[in-house]
């Protein structure tokens, strides 16, 4: 028996494990296994919190129809008994995935050029402005109703200046910034700790909604997406997991 297939058995126990499928005896086993090997410690703790932040961010949308077209797909290739089981195994993971997700994280075809670029430059402005002490913005958040009517305006289309109080954010203010596709509006946010998060909000001439599209430089990550006639990015230095929930609170304060 190679190695790799040591380590691909060792693999299915700790996610059988996480997954509670394992008996008494089994877990016991892997506990043990564990216990003499941190690597395998770290999977299951990385597994753990992958499935807790799964849970808290999306069982609210669990219940929502899952797409026709997949629906159909996926019974299609049911149907074919040839079919490799591997195959069957991702078309079911993409099913729980769109019906699932269907309302905000997939809730749309491939994201277009305009919301790939809006998130590099959220990115790049997040990275220029963030550092400034005395100047991160134009107009501060203690003027926010001129401050969202002002960008509304330049911007093109009316949005609502999101809270993020609950998500332990205070709006700093905001500014406006020019790209090739016309103006953006951002707005900058900070935690009790300094940490600053950018929301960039532009018009992209088009109405539709796309699939949140992530984008990474260095230690900035952005998350950008396009709901009706408003294309979104939210830039700051954090991980994937917690950017993807702040993400998902500034969709819903926006819809709200």
């Amino acid at each position: 028996m190679t190695n790799e297939h040591n380590d691909h058995m060792e693999d299915w126990a700790l996610h059988a494990y996480v997954d509670g499928e394992l008996s008494a005896e089994q877990r016991a086993e892997v506990e043990a296994l564990m216990a003499r090997d941190p690597e395998a410690a770290r999977k299951v703790a990385d597994w753990k919190r992958q499935r807790e932040f799964l849970k808290t961010a999306f069982d609210g949308v669990l219940d929502e129809p899952v797409p026709q077209q997949l629906a159909a797909a996926l019974r299609e290739r049911t149907a074919h008994p040839r079919i490799s089981p591997w195959l069957a195994m991702a078309a079911a993971v993409l099913l729980l995935l769109f019906g699932g997700l269907g309302g905000w994280f997939l809730k749309g075809e491939t994201a277009p050029v305009t919301v790939a670029d809006l998130g590099q430059q959220a990115l790049e402005a997040h990275s220029v402005y963030a550092v400034e002490v005395r100047h991160p913005v134009e107009v501060p958040g203690a003027d926010k109703d001129h401050l969202q009517a002002w960008l509304s305006k330049r911007v093109g289309t009316a949005f609502k200046v999101p809270d993020l109080t609950e998500q332990g954010y205070t709006l700093l203010g905001g500014r406006l910034l020019s790209g090739d596709e016309g103006p953006a509006a951002l707005l900058m946010y900070e935690d009790q700790k300094g940490q600053r998060v950018s929301v960039v909000l532009a018009s992209p001439g088009t109405d539709m909604d796309t699939a949140l599209k992530l984008q990474e430089s260095g230690k900035l990550i952005a998350c950008a997406w396009q709901d009706g006639k408003l294309a979104v990015a939210v830039a700051g230095e954090m991980a994937r997991d917690p950017m993807m929930v702040l993400s998902k609170a500034v969709y819903e304060k926006l819809e709200g």
